[in-house]
C-alpha cells in the first residue's frame, strides 16, 4: 500500500502539474470494501422543499468518500450551498461499516450564507475510529417547509482508519509537504482536511492558496477555491 512504484511517481508529478488536464488524473479507488459513496445528492424529489442552486450539496471527498484515514477523530469537508433561512436542520452522522449502530450524531449549526463547512468528530472515546475497520458517513440537508420525514437532500461516503506504520511515519518526519505525502499514499482525507485547514487559516497564503487550488482541481471540484469557510 506504501511503496511508491512507477505509477505513484507519475501520479504525483500530474497532481502538481500546472497543466489543467493532468491535475484532474486520480488514482484507482481503494479496495475498502465498500460500495462508492455519493459526494453529491441523486436527482431530488418532486416533493423536496430545496430551491435549485448554481452549485450542488457537495462533499470534499476524493473516490466519492470511498477513502482512508490515519486519524482517530478525522474531519469532514462540506459545500452547502443554502443560507440559514432556507434551511430547517443540517444533521450529520457516523455509522459503523453494517450500519446498525450511530457512532456519533449531531445537529450542524446553520450556515449563514452558501460556502464551505467542517464536522470534526469530538475528542471522545466513543467517537473514536479503530484501526483497520470501516465507517459510514452522511450528511442529510432539509429545506423549510420540509414535506417529508426523509431527508430532502442526502450524501454519503465511507472512511477507513489505517494504522501508522514505521514507514509512513519516517515519510510523514521527512515530508516538506504533508499534503502530497498524503496523497501519494492515497490517505485522502487526511490530505484534503490538511490542505482546507492551512488554506482558510489565512487566505492570502500563497503556498496553502496553491496547494488548496490543485488538490481541488485534483478533485473535480475548481469551483471550491473561490468559496469561504461560513462555520
Amino acid at each position: 500500500m506504501f511503496n511508491i512504484h512507477s505509477r505513484s511517481i507519475a501520479f504525483i508529478m500530474a497532481i502538481f502539474c500546472t497543466s489543467p488536464a493532468l491535475a484532474q488524473i486520480l488514482p484507482k479507488a481503494p479496495d475498502t470494501g465498500t460500495p462508492s459513496g455519493n459526494s453529491t445528492p441523486g436527482t431530488s424529489r418532486p416533493e423536496t422543499a430545496c430551491p435549485e442552486t448554481p452549485k450542488p450539496l457537495t462533499a470534499i471527498v476524493a473516490n466519492n468518500g470511498q477513502d482512508f484515514t490515519l486519524s482517530a477523530y478525522p474531519t469532514f469537508w462540506f459545500y452547502v450551498p443554502y443560507r440559514s433561512e432556507q434551511l430547517s436542520r443540517i444533521e450529520f452522522l457516523l455509522l459503523s461499516g453494517n450500519e446498525r449502530e450511530t457512532i456519533y450524531h449531531a445537529a450542524i449549526q446553520l450556515p449563514n450564507k452558501p460556502g464551505v463547512i467542517k464536522i470534526a468528530l469530538p475528542n471522545a472515546p466513543k467517537y473514536m475510529l479503530k484501526q483497520n475497520q470501516t465507517y459510514r458517513w452522511r450528511l442529510n440537508l432539509d429545506c423549510k417547509l420540509d414535506r417529508t420525514i426523509e431527508p430532502d437532500l442526502a450524501i454519503d461516503g465511507w472512511v477507513r482508519r489505517l494504522p501508522m506504520t514505521p514507514q509512513l511515519e519516517a515519510q510523514l518526519k521527512a515530508s516538506s509537504a504533508l499534503e502530497r505525502t498524503y496523497i501519494e499514499n492515497q490517505i485522502w482525507y487526511n490530505a484534503i482536511d490538511r490542505a482546507a485547514t492551512r488554506y482558510f487559516a489565512n487566505t492570502t497564503n500563497t503556498e496553502a492558496s496553491q496547494m488548496w487550488s490543485q488538490l481541488l482541481q485534483t478533485l473535480n471540484l475548481p469551483w471550491v477555491h473561490q468559496e469561504p469557510i461560513v462555520d
